[in-house]
């Protein structure tokens, strides 16, 4: 039998596959917009940059999720709701302690979301109301799982939440067993505000398509997380620090130019510079380089501060030598703020999931207004009419 070509009528023939989805409008959104040419980032219409300076967590969550600023009022009930959502089922941490010490936060995590899909009966027929207090009981169970895993693998006791602590100086103190400082809380509030959504990255993208076909909001958030934890998406704070380290050899301009072109001349990549989006300075790295750099009066982060606008300054030599547009993200501040708050390493990739999963949430809610099932194509570049071989005239392959 001749094999017919492959070259089968169908939509995609008209234009070429953009492979990574390059450019390709997918669907339409309210929740937020990154304009990658300007280096601009609005939530629901707001500039990241006003949020990050005059907002709170539960000011950002509540317009993400909601769509407007809210009230005091009902700021403060959104508050008290956080909470009283915040501790999971016993179930949850038993199984929490029962995962190997060296599992990162992110995959325990996972693990809980997973794990409340099996505890919570009836989300899929829930009203939009029941919706939306388990999109709340997601982000406020997030920082306790985060927390028990952490100190799980340090071999140290659970620190429950307090109910005089808000969400984020609940988060810092589970993790720590100490409650920040005011200077401590707004920073690393800051650093969990900008991180809250960032249009279709892959992880919101993954917890759309999960919960279009009306999967659990438990579901779509732990596929959400399983796109996170690949290291092209959500790990790259984590090898900032790396490279620091590194660096630290480097006492002179010159020194660290000359190890950024070796480093580019081998192949390696500049960790924390670069974006798939961005053509220009992401404007998230502005807010977290000028919240590091209110802490320099501490020797310790003025030389890791100093270090980093040398390494930058010697990538965008290099770049601009080259004509390429690359420029620092959020990455390349992240880490380091996380390490001078006392926020251990292997925390950085939760930490984003903890600030994401407010996005994930709106999307989903957002998505549920007016649900219609993702499927895309593709294009099939196999063959057709491939013969079927009996068992007993196949090849024995030898490997």
């Amino acid at each position: 039998m001749d094999r017919e070509s492959s070259n089968l009528s169908s939509p995609s023939q008209s234009t070429p596959p953009r492979r990574g989805l390059d450019n390709i409008v997918v669907d339409w959104t309210r929740v937020s917009f990154v304009d990658g040419e300007k280096g601009r980032l609005f939530y629901r219409g707001i500039d990241i940059a006003e949020l990050a300076a005059q907002a709170n967590f539960e000011e950002t969550l509540y317009l993400l999720l909601c769509g407007s600023l809210p009230t005091p009022v009902q700021c403060e009930a959104l508050g008290w709701k956080l909470r009283h959502l915040a501790m999971p089922p016993d179930r949850i941490l038993r199984i929490i302690k029962e995962l190997p010490r060296s599992a990162s936060p992110l995959s325990a995590l996972q693990v809980a979301l997973c794990s409340l899909t099996c505890l919570e009966v009836g989300e899929r027929l829930s009203p939009e109301e029941s919706l939306f207090e388990n999109a709340l009981r997601v982000i406020a169970q997030t920082p306790v799982v985060i927390a028990a895993m952490h100190r799980h693998g340090q071999g140290l006791p659970m620190v429950s939440p307090l109910s005089t602590l808000n969400h984020v100086d609940n988060f810092y103190y589970m993790l720590t067993g100490s409650i920040p400082s005011k200077m401590f809380s707004r920073f690393f509030e800051i650093a969990l505000i900008v991180q809250m959504d960032h249009g279709f990255n892959p992880s919101t993208f993954t917890a759309r398509a999960v919960a279009s076909t009306l999967s659990t909001i438990y579901a779509a958030t732990s596929a959400a997380v399983g796109a996170l934890a690949g290291p092209l998406h959500g790990g790259a704070s984590s090898r900032v620090m790396d490279m620091i380290e590194e660096f630290r050899e480097c006492r002179t301009p010159d020194e660290a130019a000359t190890k950024i072109r070796a480093k580019l001349r081998s192949g390696e990549r500049i960790m924390g510079m670069g974006h798939r989006i961005y053509r220009t300075v992401d404007p998230r790295a502005r807010i977290l380089e000028d919240v590091l750099l209110q802490m320099t009066s501490r020797k310790e982060i003025r030389l890791d501060y100093d270090l980093l606008k040398m390494i930058e300054t010697a990538a965008r030599t290099e770049f601009r030598a080259h004509d390429r547009r690359i420029y620092t993200n959020i990455d390349f501040w992240t880490g380091t703020l996380y390490h001078h708050l006392g926020l251990s390493k292997s925390l950085f990739p939760a930490l984003f999931a903890a600030a994401r999963i407010v996005g994930w949430c709106a999307h989903i809610l957002e998505l549920r207004q007016a649900n219609r099932l993702y499927r895309p194509l593709s294009e099939y570049r196999g063959e057709i009419g491939v013969p079927y071989t009996p068992r007993d005239q196949r090849e024995r392959v030898m490997t």
